[in-house]
Parts: structure tokens; C-alpha cells; sequence
């Protein structure tokens, strides 16, 4: 859905502007893993958003609203202990665990807990803890993922965290390696695009079909919530409002003015990341929604692409937030790529070439 609209808007924008002769660029980003390692941190840290004026997103919701909504900035770890391996029953003396130097970490991570802010969240999970219990695991790996109210508690965090696994592996006489292998900022709410955006989404609230509300129903009835249906109205404009979720639309709203929102795609008080988000946007509701959310884009496009005015208020109101929160990515330098990912899976475009052999 996040593709279809805004390729949609896209599309859309261009045939405006040519049917008008406004002049300008419209480019797509496509931005894989929007959560978890998402493409936008290395774009915009590489560069990518450098010439842009503006940029312009949405995000499925159960409500249509927009606001001075400001992500967590995030970051994700990989801690890795190496110790040494030896036979559980006969010989445990000459092994060292690294299961036991990653229990540790967790236990210490649970003793910050009491010490953080609010808008701290500390998350983990144990990716490899040994393979079999009558064996002295010698490697051991967690995955976890630190957030706060912006980049530098979060930068904070993470020192405390490495402290926290150093302690770990001396504990253990293991060895340990923390590294940061992904980060996001927080986003930085735009006054004049949410007011750009409030605007187009007023102008035509979310329709349904009768069927279409009737699925939402029955979604938000298998889950235990009120029988509301999709929402049919703008809500007026959130205030200064903290979510605990992150996005790599963070980073961008560092570097260019950003306007973004949220469109129904589900029954109202539906969790995001459930099956009913899921069902919902694999039916007409989905489309419906990408077709939405692709006019609301395109609107706000034109607007900023004919009115100057705009464009250099957004600019300002991004100025004046920058002064007390710069851009530091939080990404690391040395990460190409995310983490794991296989070789068939990089594709560069050259292997789309194709040599056909004729034979007799």
C-alpha cells in the first residue's frame, strides 16, 4: 500500500504538471524495511535527499490524521560472545559459556530499566544460544534494539549497553563483540506541510462500501473490539505528540522538509502489525486506501510544486526545529547493507542480463 500510493501520487503529479508546464522533479524512493533496517537512513545518509525541496509520505492507520507526531530514534545492536566449548557433563571446567555471557547481558540490561527516562525502550531477543545442553556453547548472539526521544539518548544508551556487555564477557571470561549495526532518528514534525496535508485530506474524507465495512466489523469483532467499522472523518491535527514506534522517515525529516500522514486501512482500534491490518489491506480496503492516499500525495505535490511560498516556509519551520535538534545519523559508517542479507538477494541491475546460447 505504502508503494502503490505513493507511485500512484507519482504518476499523477507528472500528468499535473504537464498538463499545467510546471516545471520540476518528481522522484520515487523505494524504501525497503521501513522499520526494521530501512532503505531511507542509507539514502539519506549517502546523500540521496541532498537536492530534494520536499518530501511527502503517508502510513497505513486506523485514522485519518496528520500532526506534530515525532517518532523514537532507535538503534540495533548485535552483541556476540565467543568462549569455549567442552563436553557439559565430563569436562565443564574447560569450557567457558557464551550462553552464560549473553544471560548476563540480558540481566543487566533488565537492571537499567529503573534508571532510564519514559521514552526509553529496551528490547531483545537471544538469535543463538548454543546447540545442544550437554555442550559448552562457545557462541552466543542478541539481537537488541535500544530507543529514546531522540538520537542522542539513544547514542547514550548504547554506551551504557556496551559497558553492560564488556561486564558480561568479564564475568564469564568470554569475549564479546557489540556493534551497532543500524540506527534511525526521530522525526521532526513540519507545521506548514501538516497544515498542507490537513487541507487535501479534509477536502474528501475516507469512503467505504457497505461490504468493505461489514469485512472491517468482523475483523474488529474475531479480535474482542468494538464493531466501529473504518473511520469517515479527519481528525483535526495532533499536538506535540511522542510515539514509542520508530521509522526511517526520521532521518529524512532531518535533511528536507517533510509532510506526512496517516490513512485508514483498517477497522478503528485495530493494533498495527496484526492479521486483521493484514487481511484488510490485502481486500478492497487496501486498494481503496492506495488510491486515497495517492490523490491526497499528488495535491500536496502540486501545491508545493507551484507555490514557492510554501516551499520556503517548510524550509524555515525545518531551520528553526534543527537549531536544538542537528542531524547526526545514527547509522554507522561502515554498514553497507543490513545485516544477513543473502547474496541473491543483492541485485544491482546487472544481473538482469541475459546470454542465450543457440544450439543446433
Amino acid at each position: 500500500m505504502l508503494g502503490a500510493g505513493c507511485t500512484g501520487a507519482a504518476l499523477a503529479l507528472k500528468a499535473m504538471m504537464q498538463d499545467s508546464g510546471t516545471p520540476g522533479t518528481v522522484r520515487v524512493f523505494g524504501c525497503a524495511a521501513e522499520e526494521v533496517e530501512g532503505a531511507k537512513v542509507y539514502f539519506v545518509r549517502d546523500g540521496l535527499f541532498e537536492d530534494v525541496d520536499a518530501a511527502l509520505a503517508w502510513h497505513p492507520a486506523p485514522i485519518a490524521v496528520t500532526g506534530e507526531i515525532s517518532t523514537a530514534a532507535m538503534a540495533a545492536i548485535n552483541v556476540r560472545f565467543k568462549g569455549r566449548t567442552a563436553h557439559a557433563g565430563n569436562t565443564p571446567w574447560g569450557g567457558r559459556s557464551a550462553l552464560k555471557g549473553a544471560e548476563l547481558f540480558g540481566i543487566g540490561l533488565q537492571f537499567m530499566r529503573e534508571h532510564v527516562h519514559p521514552t526509553t525502550r529496551i528490547h531483545y531477543i537471544y538469535e543463538n544460544t548454543g546447540v545442544a545442553p550437554n555442550i559448552v556453547p562457545d557462541f552466543s548472539q542478541v539481537w537488541l534494539t535500544m530507543r529514546g526521544a531522540d538520537g542522542p539518548a539513544v547514542s547514550e544508551l548504547v554506551r551504557w549497553a556496551r559497558d553492560v556487555a564488556a561486564g558480561a564477557a568479564l564475568m564469564t571470561q568470554t569475549e564479546v563483540e557489540f556493534q551497532v549495526c543500524y540506527g534511525m532518528t526521530e522525526l521532526v514534525p513540519n507545521l506548514p506541510l501538516i497544515g498542507l496535508a490537513q487541507s487535501h485530506m479534509e477536502a474528501r474524507p475516507p469512503v467505504w462500501t457497505d461490504a468493505e465495512q461489514q469485512f472491517a466489523r468482523a475483523c474488529q469483532r474475531e479480535m474482542g473490539l468494538p464493531e466501529d467499522g473504518l473511520a469517515t472523518e479527519v481528525l483535526a491535527p495532533l499536538p506535540p505528540t511522542r510515539v514509542g514506534g520508530s521509522s526511517d522517515l526520521g532521518d529524512v525529516s532531518k535533511v528536507t522538509p517533510l509532510g506526512v500522514f496517516s490513512w485508514p486501512t483498517a477497522g478503528l482500534g485495530t493494533s498495527l502489525h496484526t492479521w486483521a491490518i493484514t487481511a484488510c489491506g490485502g481486500m478492497s480496503i487496501g486498494d481503496r486506501a492506495s488510491l486515497d492516499t495517492a490523490r491526497i500525495l499528488a495535491g500536496m505535490g502540486y501545491d508545493l510544486m507551484t507555490n514557492p511560498e510554501l516551499r520556503e516556509a517548510a524550509k524555515a519551520d525545518l531551520a528553526r526545529r534543527l537549531e536544538t535538534a542537528p542531524y547526526e545519523p545514527l547509522l554507522p559508517q561502515e554498514m553497507k547493507a543490513p545485516r544477513g542479507v543473502p547474496e541473491w538477494l543483492r541485485k544491482t541491475g546487472l544481473d538482469d542480463f541475459v546470454v542465450i546460447e543457440n544450439k543446433l
